[in-house]
Parts: structure tokens; C-alpha cells; sequence
């Protein structure tokens, strides 16, 4: 009569195992993408060889998968807080990384566009508040999603610009903000202050100010980018970008993967993941792969021997130095 109770225990101990979740990530290596199938700028001629994102897949971890995790060789596991800032929920956090993503296709066009001599404009909107610091100076004023407009008065032009002007404010000096809240317009003045008792640099206290525009281009270019987040394919989207704005195969037949953020000036930034993206990489036959030199090199040179890989791997600090790299490529 009672036969039922073990096997509703086993569906119980299942959906826990499965779907009930823990305060970790799990990251593996994801995929290569041909940025050719992601970037269209109007009028240009499609190359045969091919440039190639790189991604890594990322998943709340559950009992189940945390425990599988520990038996694949390129799986990692991280808290929670490691990705989270305070307070910041995971749609938040999904957004933010949505906002990484338009960065990164933000600056591939002004780099990609300037290195071919070509038109762009830049209409910035706003910086956005990817989150507040709990007991900071703008906590209980501005909350993770607000877009700042202006400052004391005054239209911000750049993020650098924003930056600019806060870190020159003494502590204890007020500055007035407006801001839109789900469209709507608000006003908060707050106090800047010290960071840390130990700092002399003041601020708000909000998490990683990022800056919002809209880019406008001649020819136009269109992205095609879904379920991809965060900033590390910004140096590929401005080799791709370039690719279609110039003369001839960048790639020059060759399939050349590579992750990085594209910065302000053409630098090459730090990315997460480097050494899961190696194997992604490999498993999409790429024969060349850039990286950001430095820690990022370091960290993927022992996926390269583990999987015993042919396919080289180039340190760059520049989206000239890639160029460059291609420049002495052989046809292949």
C-alpha cells in the first residue's frame, strides 16, 4: 500500500539533484562562431577565410552538475559572488552582461571604422549603473539599472569624462545627478566620499560605471548576436568590421579564432576563460588563435600542451598587432 513512498522520494531526491540550485557557477568551454555570420556591413564582399569568436558556456550549478563538473577536465566552478555584485539578482546580471555585448559591437565599430578610414559618429547617452555599493554614498538613491544623464546640470560626454569629474570632487562635496528609471526621468543629489578609509579616491559608490550610446556608421553594419554576452569578442567583431571594409582575405584562407575586449585606441583587454577557450578553439579546427598577452597567455599556453594542439597561439596587446600578424601571414 505504502509501495508509492519510495519512488515519490526518488522523484523528490531527482528534481533536487537536478534542478535545485547552489550559490555556484559552472563554466565550460563553449564554441567558435564565424563572425562573418554575425557581421554584415553593407555592400562588402565576403572573404573565404574565416575570423571566429570564442565563448564559454556558463550555467547555475545544481547538485548534480556541480558533481559532474568535478570529473570534466575544462569545467570550473566559482561562487556566486564571484559574478554577482551585492544585491545584483541574476537578470540584473544578465543585462549587465547584454550591455558588455553592446559595448564590446560599440567599440569594434569606431576601432574597425577608423583603422579603414571610414565614417563613424558617436552619440553617447548616458552611463549605466551596473550596481550600488550597500552603506555607499549612493545607496538608497540610484539602484542597478539607472541611467545617469547629467551631472550637476551639466550633459556627461563620455564615460571618461563622468569619471573625470567625480574623481576630481573633494569628499564631502555634493553633486546633484539626474537619471531615467525605467524611462523615467528622477533627481538625487549625493554626497561623494572617500572609497575606503585607506584611498583618497571618492565616489559614488557604485559598481562599475558603463557607458551608454548609439554609433552610427558609413556603410552601415548590422550585428546578429543573440544569447552571447559580456565584452571578449570586441577585438574579433573589429577584425571582422575591418575585414569587410577593406580590399581582400584578412584571414588569407586561414580559420583564426580569438578573444579579447577591444579598448578605447585599439588595446587588446583581459578576457575570462582563456584557457576553455583554447578548447573551443581547436574543437572548430582553428589553426590560429589570438589572446591578450600577459596573464591571458599565460593562462592558455597549458591547454595548448594538454589537448596537444598544432594550433598556434599569438600574445597580442593591440588589434594592430593582430593585423600586423596577418600582414606577414602567408596565403595559404
Amino acid at each position: 500500500m505504502k509501495a508509492w513512498k519510495p519512488a515519490l522520494a526518488a522523484i523528490i531526491a531527482a528534481m533536487i539533484a537536478f534542478f535545485a540550485p547552489l550559490p555556484y557557477f559552472i563554466s565550460y568551454p563553449g564554441d567558435a562562431t564565424s563572425t562573418e555570420r554575425l557581421i554584415d556591413v553593407k555592400g562588402a564582399t565576403k572573404e573565404p577565410g574565416d575570423l571566429m569568436m570564442l565563448t564559454i558556456a556558463q550555467r547555475r550549478a545544481t547538485p548534480y552538475f556541480l558533481v559532474e563538473s568535478l570529473f570534466l577536465p575544462f569545467a570550473d566552478r566559482s561562487s556566486v559572488s564571484d559574478y554577482l555584485y551585492d544585491g545584483e539578482s541574476d537578470a540584473q546580471y544578465e543585462d549587465r552582461q547584454k550591455l558588455y555585448m553592446e559595448e564590446a559591437q560599440h567599440n569594434a565599430m569606431i576601432e574597425g571604422y577608423e583603422l579603414a578610414g571610414k565614417q563613424v559618429s558617436v552619440d553617447f547617452k548616458g552611463i549605466y549603473v551596473s550596481g550600488v555599493i550597500p552603506g555607499g554614498p549612493a545607496a538608497g538613491k540610484l539602484q542597478a539599472g539607472d541611467q545617469i544623464v547629467s551631472l550637476d546640470g551639466n550633459s556627461i560626454e563620455s564615460l571618461r569624462d563622468f569619471m573625470k569629474t567625480i574623481n576630481a570632487k573633494k569628499a564631502g562635496t555634493k553633486v546633484d545627478l539626474t537619471f531615467l528609471r525605467n524611462k523615467k526621468e528622477q533627481k538625487a543629489a549625493i554626497t561623494v566620499n572617500r572609497l575606503t578609509k585607506e584611498s583618497e579616491q571618492v565616489g559614488l559608490g557604485i559598481y562599475e560605471p558603463l557607458p551608454m550610446s548609439s554609433v552610427s556608421t558609413k556603410p552601415e553594419v548590422d550585428f546578429n548576436v543573440e544569447d552571447v554576452g559580456g565584452p571578449s569578442a570586441g577585438m574579433m567583431f573589429t577584425l571582422e568590421i575591418y575585414d569587410q571594409l577593406t580590399e581582400g582575405d584578412l584571414a588569407k584562407g586561414y580559420k583564426i579564432a580569438g578573444t579579447g575586449t577591444i579598448e578605447e585606441g585599439g588595446k587588446v583587454g583581459p578576457i575570462g576563460g582563456a584557457w576553455q577557450k583554447v578548447v573551443a578553439a581547436d574543437e572548430a579546427d582553428a589553426e590560429i588563435m589570438f589572446v591578450p598577452a600577459g596573464e591571458n597567455y599565460k593562462e592558455a599556453k597549458p591547454s595548448i600542451k594538454k589537448i596537444e594542439t598544432k594550433m598556434k597561439l599569438v600574445p597580442i596587446k593591440t588589434v594592430e598587432d593582430a593585423l600586423d600578424y596577418l600582414e606577414d601571414l602567408p596565403e595559404k
